[in-house]
């Protein structure tokens, strides 16, 4: 006889093992289908490009995919930039992370390889030459400060170590001053300093065997694909990136490719050393045209949006915040001030100008106590040559402008005197002599009241305060010139 009780108790027992075989299934299943993301590291290094790869971890991070691959191809660019870069792959420690360096992983682009778990380099690629440069519009300033190279050097064996990469070479890549030879000890290979080749034939009693010199004291070290692969710095060396998948066993996966959105890349686009120094300079232009005509004019305007377009993507990036806004609108008000209300370019101009030079100064720096003395340099020297532009164009334009067929076509060149017969249109009598009174500042064009008339006037001098006699000194074509009437 069947006991049923025993029975029905043993199916009840099979429930949850039934239930956990059905769950791990799904587990391994689900495991098996995850993607496979694929994260740019191109050109300038910059906090636009870090924002981006903030946001795709955070993506990441939900998804969970098989591995990340950074495809890198980058000469470098800012040290903070590229600090936040490497914390946010620190936040992927359970995800396997890979570069695969297609091109130049130089500088901030070699920590960022070196921040991965593996690094793989496709033939003709490179990697190194990370001596802290300030990134400028020309030519690259060497930094040797010292303090800044020790701080990087720190990083990058960090680094290294934190990712079992040899620390020796990472510390190579920053110091010029590392000199490392490849020697043979017992049938293996080790990577030692002068120092320490030196220390270890004393404790062995014996020469040892250097197979070759790795880098040279005063060279920075910088490895092609083959060199990095018989050093142990890289994984393999793979053509392109199938071949990479096919290594990793990842070919079936699906490729998730992540790309900057179009905000992204403009703000990237504001926020580069070149166009940052544009926009400072057609702002410039822009104001100091505006302060010498009467009004305001398309001149100004244009100089107050290209101010705008140099903080708005400061702001976006996470440089510029509240303070440097408010600064910034500040000086401008100061200096409308100085245009429309206030005679003159005094105290008021001048604040309103140096307010302008703070703001700019905190909004390329993001931490001005805190932030390396390389990045400030390069704050410095985008503000200088800003000033550089500014002051060549507009000695051009003093100088050039005048002689352009477009200004000839614009101004009248022929001078219109009483003796070839030229007569000013006036409905009064004639105006030399006569004294009048400024209704506006003559910066040094303006409005005058002469004769009871309003006339468009233009001073012999730079400028004459509103309200202020004035007397015609000569007629020349259509142009009423005026100066200062000082009554004897």
């Amino acid at each position: 006889m069947i006991n049923l009780t025993k029975s029905r108790d043993l199916r009840y027992k099979m429930i949850p093992l039934f239930l956990s075989s059905i769950l791990f299934t799904s587990l391994l299943c689900g495991q098996s289908q995850r993607d496979v993301y694929i994260i740019p590291i191109k050109g300038v290094i910059d906090l636009g490009l870090s924002g981006f790869v903030k946001r795709i971890v955070k993506e990441i991070k939900k998804e969970n995919p098989a591995t990340v691959i950074l495809e890198i191809d980058t000469f470098g660019g800012r040290l903070d930039a590229v600090g936040e870069i490497v914390k946010s792959l620190e936040e992927l420690k359970s995800i396997p992370v890979r570069a695969l360096i297609l091109g130049e992983a130089w500088s901030a682009g070699a920590l960022i390889s070196l921040a991965c778990e593996e690094i793989y380099m496709v033939p003709g690629s490179s990697i190194g030459s990370a001596e802290p440069r300030a990134l400028g519009i020309g030519e690259t300033e060497e930094i040797k400060d010292e303090k800044t190279i020790s701080a990087l050097r720190a990083k990058f064996r960090a680094t290294a170590e934190a990712n079992k990469h040899n620390p020796k070479l990472a510390e190579a890549f920053v110091d010029k001053d590392i000199e490392l030879k490849l020697v043979k000890i017992k049938g293996e290979n080790f990577i030692l300093s002068p120092d320490e080749i030196e220390e270890k034939e004393k404790e062995l009693g014996e020469e040892i065997k250097i197979i070759k010199t790795i880098t040279e004291k005063g060279k920075l070290l910088n490895l092609t694909a083959q060199e990095a692969k018989e050093l142990g710095l890289i994984k393999e060396i793979v053509t392109n990136r199938e071949s990479l998948l096919n290594l990793l066993n990842l070919r079936e996966k699906e490729v998730v490719e992540t790309k900057p959105t179009w905000s992204e890349n403009l703000v990237r686009f504001l926020t580069h050393p070149i166009v940052s120094s544009l926009l400072l300079t057609l702002g410039f232009l822009g104001i100091i045209f505006e302060l010498k005509i009467p009004g305001w004019g398309l001149a100004g305007t244009l100089g107050v949006i290209s101010l705008a377009l140099f903080f708005w993507g400061h702001y976006l990036v996470g440089l510029a915040n509240w303070i440097e806004i408010i600064l910034f609108i500040l000086a401008i008000i100061l200096i409308f001030l100085e245009i429309f209300v206030i005679p003159g370019f005094g105290i008021v101009g001048i604040s309103g100008g140096i307010l302008l030079l703070v703001s700019i100064f905190l909004a390329l720096v993001k931490h001005p106590l805190q932030t390396p003395p390389i990045e400030i340099f390069r704050a410095f020297q985008i503000i200088v040559y800003s000033f550089f532009a500014t002051l060549t164009v507009i000695i051009l334009s003093i100088n050039l402008l005048p002689q352009t067929s477009l200004w000839k076509k614009i101004i009248l060149q022929q001078k219109e005197s009483r003796e070839e017969g030229y007569l000013i249109d006036l409905t009064e009598k004639d105006l030399i002599g006569k004294i009048g009174k400024t209704i506006t500042p003559l910066r040094p064009t303006g409005k005058a009241e002469i004769s009871g008339k309003i006339w468009d006037v233009i001073s012999d001098g730079d400028f004459i305060e509103e309200g202020k006699e004035i007397k015609v000194v000569s007629i020349e074509g259509n142009k009423i010139m005026v100066k200062l009437f000082e009554n004897a």
